[in-house]
């Protein structure tokens, strides 16, 4: 039995109506699928490891990165399946820069080329504005504070622990008394603390060094593409 005029036309409208939403959806779904490719194929290799470590009492640790007060102690690292890929007993080179070479020596998944053009297309859909550069600049710079401030309050009591013992050692010997070698012992452990402690200060110093420079290098390369695309953008049209 076939529909009515009136039947075939509500069906018609109907369907008409349920194209139209799924041509609405479809835009937004394409783009999040392109920024979602993007990201799998830049960021697969920059897969977080765990990060095994023992503090002082000899407790293991696991943690997505060795906290600053451990940065002097060796560490392994562990990939997804809990086995070790890594150990690392010298603690000279900061773990940016091993994650860095780590990157580095993996075969490229994709050309040098087209990875920078990857790389574009993230910096601008990341920033709005360069604005929104400077301000991620900054609170990356306060999260490396709260580290810098730990380790600098370490640095100045140690000093101010070893002035005290150098200077009871010293009042010791203008009274010809002996140094205990209990009292050597505690001097020479405030030494090497001080001497750590410099030396995870000399790190954050590097540290910092590298988040300015990166997020420079972004500010600049973000005002180049979109300067671009602006020139771009104001090129008269072809009327012919």
């Amino acid at each position: 039995m076939g529909f009515s005029p009136a039947r075939r036309s509500a069906v018609s409208a109907r369907r008409q109506s349920s194209g139209n939403r799924r041509n609405m959806w479809a835009g937004p779904r394409i783009v999040a699928m392109l920024i979602a490719g993007i990201f799998s194929l830049s960021v697969a290799t920059l897969a977080a490891d765990t990060y095994r470590w023992k503090d002082k009492d000899g407790k293991v640790h696991y943690g997505a990165a060795v906290p600053a007060e451990y940065a002097d102690q060796p560490y392994d690292v562990l990939n997804k399946a809990g086995m070790v890929i890594d150990h690392v007993e010298d603690t000279s080179v900061p773990l940016e820069v091993r994650a860095e070479q780590k990157i580095q020596e993996r075969a490229p998944l994709i050309s040098e080329e087209e990875r920078a053009r990857q790389s574009d297309r993230l910096l601008v859909i990341q920033y709005r504005s360069e604005e929104e550069i400077q301000e991620a600049l900054e609170l990356e710079l306060a999260q490396l504070g709260y580290d810098k401030k730990i380790i600098n309050q370490s640095y100045e009591s140690t000093n101010a622990a070893l002035r005290e013992q150098i200077r009871q050692a010293a009042d010791q010997q203008r009274a010809n008394q002996q140094i205990s070698p209990d009292q050597q012992k505690g001097i020479d452990k405030l030494y090497a603390r001080r001497a750590s402690d410099e030396k995870k200060r000399a790190t954050m110093a590097r540290r910092e060094e590298r988040i300015r420079s990166r997020y420079q290098a972004d500010l600049e390369r973000y005002r180049f593409l979109t300067s671009e695309a602006e020139t771009d953008s104001e090129e008269p049209q072809d009327q012919g």
